[in-house]
């Protein structure tokens, strides 16, 4: 039963790879080149291929086309270790980087070099360790690691590169350098531009909705993991739901709206026992909208890959991928769009799977789904989505001017900004200058 079930999946197979690098043994190789992160563009409406972007160890940025998985170019800028990928919402060719350098980059994909058209910096010696872009490509998020006793969520206009402000206070009241802790994922809504999921070592998870006029308004509300973060991502129907890995192989599924667990699995590992699935790690999660389930991918330090689906009382596996990696896979993206799961690893391989029965595939009843919520409906106003679906440009325009305006009303906080060292302190605005 349950390989008709997941038939969309159960078909991915192999369908390319390529290799950054030397063929080593990552074991007994420590100076391989690895694999990062990983994004694909998305291309709306267009017959062209996409472009794999991929951070690399090396501190360049390569791009592969996604169905011959061959390399087209790279770029360099960065002087430290890249923290993340992501292609732009609304402009495809634009592709944004953040940096242990205390950057974050715009990069267009048309072109190639070592200078990015677009520069972001924070607060003086800030090291950024994850960010993300919202759905309409104007504000750019990242979290840093500790500078001094904060760590911080920054804030930026992606069309002038302004520091709108930041954020230090949702994730720890009492930070030390005994104590440090640092903001691990940062997650935008995949359709509301304001709303933006965190992650920390603190073992906290944080929902805001930016567009409030300071910090304490602007936290909706706090989840607690119990462990350090490693990632977390925003899932269901209506991206209603958040998921969150936790680095002693947790497994959590928290209603956003409700703010109520609705899955948790303590140890996955001990969950797969009965399927004879070895598991050494959890990469990460991807929504299957098809199969209205969230899937995860585990892998072995051998680079065997095994997706897993999240069921009621534990995780089935569900499916392999072997004959790519040789070492940990660090990296997945899965493009809803063509059914594609693109992976990469400390072997510096990038792998590319595909379903291989895409017009094939069963048509799944409502019935035989193994549903993430358990059968609980989702929760989140209809209303409010039509609404958000449905909103015109002039709304658009008037959600986005909303910002520069609110921007001059925030309070300045202790911390040295690009534009000198700030007056006060406690909490302030949410952009604070």
């Amino acid at each position: 039963m349950i390989s008709n079930i997941f038939a969309p999946v159960t078909k991915l197979h192999l369908g390319g790879l390529t290799s950054i690098g030397p063929a080593t043994n990552v074991a007994n190789s420590p100076d391989g080149l690895y694999i990062m992160d990983v994004d694909v563009q998305k291309l709306p409406n267009s017959d062209a291929v996409p472009k794999i972007a991929a951070a690399c160890s090396d501190n360049s940025l390569k791009f592969f086309n996604r169905d011959k998985v061959e390399v087209l170019g790279s770029m360099t800028g960065h002087r430290n270790k890249i923290t993340g990928v992501k292609f732009g919402n609304k402009n495809p060719h634009l592709c944004f980087t953040s940096s242990l350098d205390g950057t974050i980059r715009c990069w267009d994909t048309r072109t190639q070099g070592t200078e990015a058209p677009q520069i972001f910096t924070g607060y003086e010696g800030c090291s950024f360790t994850s960010f993300d872009v919202n759905c309409e490509d104007d504000v750019v998020c990242a979290g840093t690691e500790l500078v001094e006793e904060d760590s911080y969520l920054m804030f930026w206009d992606i069309r002038s590169t302004n520091l709108l402000g930041a954020y230090k206070d949702s994730h720890s009241d009492d930070i030390t350098q005994n104590n440090p802790f640092r903001v691990r994922q940062v997650a935008f809504h995949p359709t509301k531009s304001d709303s933006l999921a965190t992650g920390s070592t603190d073992g906290l998870v944080c929902v805001f909705d930016i567009g409030k006029n300071n910090e304490q308004e602007a936290l909706i509300t706090t989840l607690n993991s119990e462990s350090t973060v490693q990632n977390i991502g925003w899932c269901g129907a209506n991206n209603e739901y958040l998921y969150c890995l936790t680095d002693v192989f947790s497994l959590m599924v928290w209603d956003a709206v409700e703010s109520s667990m609705l899955i948790k699995f303590t140890d996955v590992r001990e969950s797969l026992k009965s399927d004879n699935c070895k598991i050494d790690y959890l990469v990460d999660c991807f929504y299957h909208s098809t199969l209205k389930s969230l899937l995860i991918l585990g892998g072995t330090n051998e680079g065997e890959l095994s997706l897993l689906s999240a069921g009621r009382d534990r995780l089935h596996a569900i499916h392999s991928l072997p004959g790519a990696h040789t070492g940990i896979v660090r990296c997945l993206h899965w493009d809803s769009q063509n059914d594609v799961l693109v992976t990469g690893g400390e072997d510096s391989i990038v792998s590319v799977w595909r379903n291989t029965d895409m017009d094939n595939a069963l048509k799944i009843s409502d019935d035989e789904l193994v549903i993430i919520a358990a059968n609980q409906q989702p929760k989140a106003p209809v209303e409010e989505e039509e609404r958000d679906e449905n909103t015109t440009t002039q709304e658009s325009k008037q959600r986005r001017d909303r910002r520069p305006r609110m921007v001059r009303s925030r309070q300045p906080v202790t911390g040295r900004t690009p534009y000198g060292r700030g007056r006060g302190g406690g909490r302030g605005g949410p952009f604070r200058r």
